[in-house]
């Protein structure tokens, strides 16, 4: 009984790195790729600014993409300076009602 319990405990810790380290490689991928859209996010939201803001804030056009690489995972986390605007309602139906 005791020869089966130690051949079970032995293959089991024999196989656990392996899924450690797929675990941990798919971690890797998923912080990287989260990452990856938080900095092209920032990116999106500092190049929507106009250039005037930008030199206000200290950041000339061309170097947003060089400013927001040495951002840090917390500078990232951050939201967008202004919400989304919303989309314009196209049905022209207070249009028509004026005419």
């Amino acid at each position: 009984m005791s020869s089966c319990i130690k051949q079970r405990t032995l293959s089991q810790t024999a196989e656990r790195p392996v899924e450690v380290k797929k675990l941990n490689l798919l971690l890797r991928w998923w912080q990287s790729a989260v990452k990856n859209w938080q900095r092209r996010r920032m990116i999106a939201a500092l190049a929507a600014l106009d250039d005037r803001i930008l030199m206000d804030i200290g950041i000339p056009r061309g170097e947003i993409e060089r400013v927001v690489d040495g951002f840090d995972a917390r500078e990232l986390r951050m939201p967008p300076l202004a919400p989304e605007p919303e989309k314009l309602d196209t049905s022209y139906a207070e249009f028509r009602r004026a005419a």
